[in-house]
């Protein structure tokens, strides 16, 4: 391995013996001029410039120094001054308006309500349907057993009465029943007195149309679109497209295109008009000439 001291300590000499054969000459005419009587001669001319020297080699790179201590941790800037509140910004302009919906469909709701002799609520829709919700009357208690006799004393004493049963609580009418639509499909009978609430939910098994499919869109049971030219309405939740799975049935199938008709036959030949006339020109008042 090459020795950088060894290489800088040659070239060193090189360099030093280089330079002392390149300014031998003005050595000796310096000493020259200096052995000469000191009476002022005449201003020589100015000498030609001298041919540039070479340029040296570069000096081999030194070793790297040591790392020095680390210093001292800065100070703590000043904090800066709060900025200045920025200008109320511009009003955004109005939208556009947004086009009107399609119009929905008429939905079933209610029409009547009754509670039949075994406490069930029986509700009528207006499609002419009778949907049962269940028991909302209790039915009577059944009469409690007699107890049994005590044994016979000496005189045969008569048993004590029972303790009588608590009140029964009112059952709910419909006075306390309202009906409150939950959703586009879904409804909730609730009867309420007081602290006593009973709930009943229920959904419509009701077509919505929604209008031609979107894929970016999610539908529910029974919503119905256009695909293709056909109709599909949705058997469960899906965000699939129509006739791909079994999430869609096809409600109405795309019909055939019609045949292109046949060209009629062609008329006859109307009645010439009179000679000289032009038909184009009629009175100011529209009179046949």
């Amino acid at each position: 391995m090459l020795d950088p001291e060894a290489l800088a300590d040659v070239m060193a000499g090189i360099v030093r013996e280089a330079v002392a054969k390149a300014i031998a000459p003005l050595n000796a005419r310096i000493l020259e001029l200096e052995q000469r009587a000191p009476a002022p001669g005449d201003p020589g001319r100015d000498g030609a410039d001298g041919v540039p020297g070479v340029d040296g080699m570069d000096g081999a790179p030194g070793r790297d120094g040591q790392d020095g201590p680390p210093g001292p941790a800065g100070k703590d800037g000043l904090p800066g001054s709060d900025g200045r509140d920025g200008g109320d910004g511009e009003d955004g302009k109005d939208g556009a308006p947004g086009s009107d919906g399609t119009p929905g469909k008429d939905g079933v709701g209610a029409a009547g309500a009754v509670i039949d002799r075994s406490g069930n609520l029986l509700l009528t829709m207006t499609d002419g349907t009778v949907r049962e919700l269940g028991q909302v009357v209790g039915r009577d208690g059944v009469d409690g057993k007699e107890g049994a006799r005590g044994l016979n004393g000496a005189d045969g004493s008569a048993g004590r009465d029972g303790i009588d049963g608590k009140d029964g609580i009112d059952g709910l009418g419909f006075d306390d029943l309202t009906v409150e639509q939950d959703g586009e499909r879904g409804f909730i009978i609730r009867f309420q007195r007081g602290e006593i609430v009973k709930e009943f939910a229920f959904c419509l098994p009701v077509v919505i149309d929604r209008g031609v499919f979107k894929a970016d869109e999610a539908y529910e049971a029974g919503d119905a679109v256009s695909w293709g030219g056909s109709l599909w309405i949705a058997r469960r939740e899906t965000s699939a497209r129509p006739g791909e799975g079994e999430d869609w049935r096809l409600a109405v199938k795309r019909g055939r295109d019609g045949r292109d008709g046949k060209d009629g036959e062609r008329g006859a030949q109307g009645i010439e008009g009179p000679a000289g006339r032009d038909l184009t020109q009629l009175g100011a008042d529209g009179a046949k000439w």
